[in-house]
């Protein structure tokens, strides 16, 4: 039987403190544990590195006590509810599994893994073992994009018969690939807009590779249910908009940089002939958490709207987060795979 975190139970009145260990000490997982630090009722109690250098380094830095020389060892801490892994991503599958058999709660920053088949298997593993999973795909838990979704059920646009997302940057080309690396935004922006309905199809790739086999750009034309169409372009070669647009029978709402971690989208209503009748703009704009600290990343203070929602679940007892389901993530991932599927081979 796998080991269980030390009894750490709800007081009336007094939400449970979730205790969090953070598996891997790099600029994301710095981002992390800052805001994990200004929020009520958490405790980051643990840090795991791969060198007792590395681990003390941000322990110092974060004022963690506790520090692990291994990822084994941070799994093994029955001090933990919950881990973050934010280790590099080839190595997600094989962390996220560690820590599920040591009976830990996971929390896993994007790609959790290479393709559908893999995420699975770590999605079959949490529910065998009644442990919470989280694919960390932050985009699920900002307030704009729960508005997002309620400006399209609302009619505004009409019936939304497209959507495109475009996040392309010229730094990590041949590193990783770049369907994982920021495609994987891209694909769950279209799922989104399209209300979580899966893709019937992935009907056109064309992607550029480094010639050491990993895609460093690569653009997608997707085929949703109902007649609707979804494109994307992801890049490590060179930068793009990093922008989203959703197209409706009646208008447009269009999510500017960085549509991934979003606070403003605006809507724009165009009817008559030749859809030049255009209504009055309508902006929507969302304030960040008031998080201070020495971020690495864009909207890095969003990341507090991810770890509430694990803090929530967990207290809850829940396995999985409504707003970002493991049928959901998995069909995420599923869009993935067909496109990395279409990939050209590469020559040794």
């Amino acid at each position: 039987m796998a080991a269980v975190a030390e009894a750490n139970l709800d007081t009336p009145n007094v939400p449970r403190i979730i205790r969090w260990g953070i598996l891997g000490t790099g600029t994301i997982a710095s981002d992390f544990t800052t805001v994990l630090n200004s929020l009520p009722n958490t405790e980051v109690v643990a840090v795991g590195s791969r060198s007792q250098e590395g681990a003390d380094r941000f322990g110092d830095k974060f004022g963690i006590t506790v520090r692990h020389a291994s990822y084994e060892a941070l799994a093994a801490d029955n001090r933990l509810d919950v881990v973050y892994v934010a280790t590099p991503s080839l190595r997600h599958v094989g962390d996220c599994e560690l820590c599920l058999q040591a009976g830990r709660h996971v929390l896993c920053e994007k790609s959790m893994a290479p393709g559908a088949p893999e995420a699975k298997a770590v999605l079959d593993l949490a529910r065998t073992k009644g442990l919470f999973f989280l694919h960390g795909v932050w985009s699920r838990f900002f307030p704009a994009m729960a508005a997002l979704r309620d400006v399209i059920a609302s009619g505004k646009i009409g019936t939304v018969t497209s959507a495109s997302a475009s996040f392309g940057q010229n730094d990590g080309a041949g590193a990783c690939s770049a369907v994982l690396e920021t495609g994987i935004y891209c694909a769950q922006f279209l799922q989104w807009a399209f209300e979580d309905d899966p893709p019937d199809a992935v009907q056109g790739v064309v992607a550029n590779m480094h010639e050491n086999g990993l895609d460093q750009h690569v653009n997608a034309l997707i085929r949703f249910p109902k007649g609707r169409v979804g494109d994307l372009e992801c890049s490590l070669r060179n930068p793009t908009p990093r922008a989203a647009i959703i197209c409706g029978t009646e208008g447009v709402i269009t999510v500017p940089f960085p549509f991934w971690c979003p606070t403003k989208f605006t809507v724009q209503r165009m009817t008559g002939l030749g859809s030049q009748t255009w209504g009055e703009e309508e902006v929507f704009e969302f304030s960040l958490p008031d998080i201070s600290g020495d971020f690495n990343f864009i909207n890095s203070q969003g990341l507090a709207y991810e770890a509430e929602e694990v803090n929530r679940c967990i207290r809850g007892g829940l396995i999985e987060s409504p707003q970002f389901t493991s049928s959901a993530c998995l069909s995420v991932m599923e869009i993935i795979t067909s496109i990395r599927d279409q990939f050209p081979v590469v020559e040794s």
